[in-house]
C-alpha cells in the first residue's frame, strides 16, 4: 500500500461556517483492504476519481459500488470500504449545518447514508467533471471554493446558519443540559429540538450525547490521558458509562480502538 494526502484548511470566517477542510487522498492497494470508518461527527461531499470502491452499508448489510460523487451524512454506526487498486478521493469535509444551508434538505435525510450527488444537486455533476480533468490540488481547491461561494450567494439560509452555528458550536455543548442550552439561546426546548433535528440531523439531547462521544474519540487519538481521565474530560460521569456509550457508536471498546487505530482518527485498516 502506498498513499499520499493533501489538505486545505479554510481561512475566511464565511468558509468556516460551511466547511472544515478540503482534502485529497491518493493510494494504491495491491491486495484487498478493508477500511472501517467510525462515526466522527462529520459530513463529507466526496468525489471518487479512482477505481471502483465497494461500500458496505451498516444499516442493511448490502455491498454497493460508490457513486462517482456522493454525500455521506452524519454516521451513528461504523461503515466499511473494501478497496483494491488505484484510489483517488477528493473531499469536502462540511459542517453538518451546511446540508440544509446549501441544498435546502434537512440534515436528518442524510444520516447513515451515502447519497449520490446528482440526486441532490445537479451542479455537482459539472463540479465532478471539472475536478476530474484538473490534476493540481491547488486548482481543484479553487474550483471547489468558486462553487461553494456561488451556492452561498443563492442560499436563503445564510442568516440562519450564523445563528445555528453560534448556538451549537460556540460553547461547550457537552457540559450543558438541554434546559440550560434553551435558556442560553432564549428559545423553548421544543423549538430547539425542531431546529436541532432539521439542521444537525438529531434532536438536542442526542446532539449533546453525540458530542461527548466525538470528544472522547479525539482525546483517545490525540492525548496521553488514561481512559478514566478521557471519560471525565469528555463529560461522562464514570468509566463504565463512557465505555458503554463509546461501544454503542463504534461496536468496540475505547481500549480496542486505541489498539487498532493508526494514522487517521476514526479510521481502522485491516
Amino acid at each position: 500500500m502506498t498513499h499520499s494526502a493533501e489538505i486545505y484548511i479554510p481561512a475566511s470566517e464565511t468558509e468556516k461556517y460551511f466547511m472544515r477542510s478540503i482534502w485529497r487522498l491518493q493510494g494504491f492497494y495491491q491486495q484487498k483492504q478493508t477500511e472501517t470508518i467510525l462515526p466522527k461527527g462529520t459530513v463529507e461531499l466526496i468525489f471518487n476519481l479512482s477505481d471502483k470502491i465497494t461500500y458496505l452499508n451498516p444499516g442493511v448489510g448490502v455491498r454497493t459500488t460508490l457513486p462517482n460523487s456522493f454525500i455521506n451524512g452524519i454516521n451513528f454506526k461504523p461503515f466499511r470500504l473494501l478497496k483494491k487498486g488505484q484510489q483517488l478521493f477528493l473531499g469536502i469535509q462540511l459542517n453538518v449545518i451546511s446540508l440544509k444551508a446549501l441544498f435546502n434538505i434537512p440534515a436528518k435525510e442524510f444520516n447513515d447514508a451515502v447519497v449520490e450527488s446528482s440526486l441532490i444537486c445537479k451542479s455537482l455533476d459539472g463540479l465532478h467533471l471539472q475536478l476530474f480533468f484538473e490534476k493540481s490540488f491547488k486548482a481543484q481547491v479553487k474550483i471547489i471554493k468558486k462553487w461553494l461561494y456561488h451556492k452561498i450567494s443563492i442560499s436563503k439560509h445564510f442568516s440562519t446558519i450564523q445563528k445555528i452555528h453560534n448556538w451549537f458550536y460556540c460553547q461547550n455543548i457537552s457540559a450543558l443540559k438541554v434546559k440550560e442550552l434553551s435558556n442560553k439561546v432564549c428559545i423553548s426546548q421544543r423549538q430547539l429540538r425542531r431546529l436541532s433535528t432539521e439542521w444537525l440531523g438529531m434532536n438536542t439531547e442526542t446532539f449533546i450525547l453525540y458530542n461527548k462521544y466525538v470528544s472522547s474519540l479525539k482525546l483517545l487519538h490525540n492525548s496521553d490521558l488514561s481512559l478514566t481521565q478521557i471519560g471525565i474530560e469528555a463529560g461522562y460521569y464514570d468509566q463504565s458509562h463512557f465505555i458503554r456509550e463509546f461501544k454503542s457508536y463504534t461496536n468496540i471498546t475505547p481500549k480496542e480502538y486505541q489498539l487498532s487505530v493508526k494514522g487517521i482518527p476514526g479510521h481502522i485498516f485491516e
